[in-house]
């Protein structure tokens, strides 16, 4: 149990000056009734004698006071000067200090390395994510730029003049614009989301209309790569269910979610929308029984550009960022993306939304 500095003054006071009365209080009583003889002025002199021993003494132990305050201050101003040069890992001991008000300054100096400490990680990490992010993008950005240079310097040079190559190399071209035109979009839109510039507009709406919707217009997608798209209720089958949330938004999560699960889907399989009400929420899950994700994967697959398959990413399509997009999204919504997945079996992604 540490003093504070102002009891510890106040003890040291208190401990010589209580005594120094005592005494001269016996003295006084011992020289008027009992054994002193009589003397003019003796009383002052024993008074001021009494003094001058206690104001002595109380100054012995002030400096001895000081002198060990003083010892802990000059130790909390050495690991401060090494935190403040660099070693973050420099801490006071705490349980040295004799006084609370020391105690918690050494708290707070070792607060304040710790949240040091902390915050450079995180710079560290963040500057490895932009220059992560600013390699990826140039990638991403420069293979359909110079596909499409490709393309248009050998139809420059004469295979304009062969239809079929011509038409073979014009649509090619037109791919990578496309490609070039949803890497930028998808690139304006995460920026929009993490910079906060993106407002949400909650609303409640009929989720089992609007998700039916949702996959009736994908239904085309579908039956080009020849998979079987539906819209499954769980439990309740019929009624009004309603939920909170961006509509726009979350048609773009969605979507995202459903065009993954058809790109890395096989010839024959299928993707399911489910919706499974319970009395506070519903849980919204797209099921597939594609590829699969790898274990060692599924706690990266929200980052951006983080590609699974980097070669069959690519040639299907996308930015990579559209995980990233749904997980922003669904985060605003005030929840969390599951992913659950068996290599070879398929996927299953799932959030909740409030009733």
């Amino acid at each position: 149990m540490t003093d504070s500095i102002q009891q510890h003054v106040r003890r040291i006071t208190a401990g010589l000056l209580v005594p120094a009365a005592l005494v001269v209080a016996v003295l006084l009583l011992l020289h008027y009734f009992l054994l002193l003889p009589p003397s003019p002025g003796a009383e002052i002199w024993l008074i001021i004698g009494a003094a001058a021993a206690t104001l002595i003494a109380l100054y012995l132990r002030i400096l001895r006071f000081t002198d060990r305050m003083s010892a802990q201050m000059n130790r909390m101003t050495v690991a401060a000067r090494e935190i403040s040069r660099g070693d973050l890992d420099r801490r006071i001991d705490s349980s040295e200090m004799q006084f609370g008000e020391l105690r918690e300054l050494a708290d707070a100096i070792n607060a304040m390395a710790m949240r040091a400490r902390i915050d450079i990680a995180e710079m560290k990490r963040l500057e490895r994510v932009r220059s992560e992010f600013l390699g990826n993008v140039s990638h991403e950005l420069r293979t359909p730029i110079f596909s499409v240079q490709g393309y248009l310097e050998t139809l420059i040079d004469g295979a304009v003049e062969d239809p079929e190559v011509r038409d073979d190399f014009l649509h090619k071209t037109h791919q990578n614009v496309l490609r070039l035109h949803t890497l930028l979009t998808d690139l304006i839109e995460i920026s929009r989301i993490e910079s906060g510039e993106m407002k949400m507009s909650f609303r409640y709406f009929n989720a089992v209309d609007y998700f039916k919707a949702i996959t009736d217009e994908l239904q085309p997608t579908a039956e080009i790569a020849q998979v079987t798209l539906e819209f499954q209720m769980i439990g309740r089958k019929n009624g009004n269910i309603s939920v909170l949330g961006d509509r726009d938004r979350l048609k773009q999560a969605i979507v995202n979610l459903v065009e993954n699960a058809i790109k890395y889907n096989h010839p024959g399989g299928t993707v399911t929308v489910e919706l499974e009400p319970h009395e506070n929420e519903v849980i919204v899950r797209v099921r597939d029984t594609g590829i699969g994700i790898p274990t060692e994967d599924l706690g990266r697959i929200f980052e951006r550009f983080y590609r699974v398959n980097k070669d069959r990413s690519r040639s299907v399509g996308g930015s990579g960022l559209g995980l990233a997009i749904v997980k922003h999204i669904i985060e605003a919504h005030g929840t969390s993306v599951k992913v659950e997945s068996i290599l070879g079996q398929g996927t299953t992604f799932s959030f909740t939304l409030k009733r």
